[in-house]
């Protein structure tokens, strides 16, 4: 049996481009570790401000582990669990500001 064909809305946005650029903010910001726990992380692409969702960018990331970072794993305390605005409240961490400086200090 064919699989269908899938359909893209003219709604869709075009995923962000990676430039080398990028890519080096990327390998680097995970690198770092989880910013709650220290643990071994990936990038969480940062899509809100605590209030209303911006767009996706790879400048506005930051490193999350599983635990902090997927729904699916450990307690309810994740980045998707809590949306942006509970993951400050919880945690004490801005991750929208943590990410903007975070691109800021890429070029120091």
């Amino acid at each position: 049996m064919k699989r269908p064909r899938r359909i893209l809305h003219l709604r869709m946005k075009p995923k962000a481009e990676k430039t080398g650029e990028h890519r080096k903010h990327l390998q680097y910001i995970a690198s770092l570790g989880c910013v709650v726990c220290g643990a071994e992380a990936t990038v969480h692409h940062v899509t809100s401000d605590g209030l209303k969702r911006i767009s996706r960018s790879h400048e506005r990331v930051a490193p999350l582990c599983p635990e902090h970072h997927l729904i699916q794993h450990g307690p309810r305390d994740s980045v998707e669990a809590l949306g942006h605005a509970g993951f400050e409240r919880v945690h004490g961490i801005n991750l929208l500001e943590w990410a903007d400086a975070a691109w800021k200090r890429r070029s120091e």
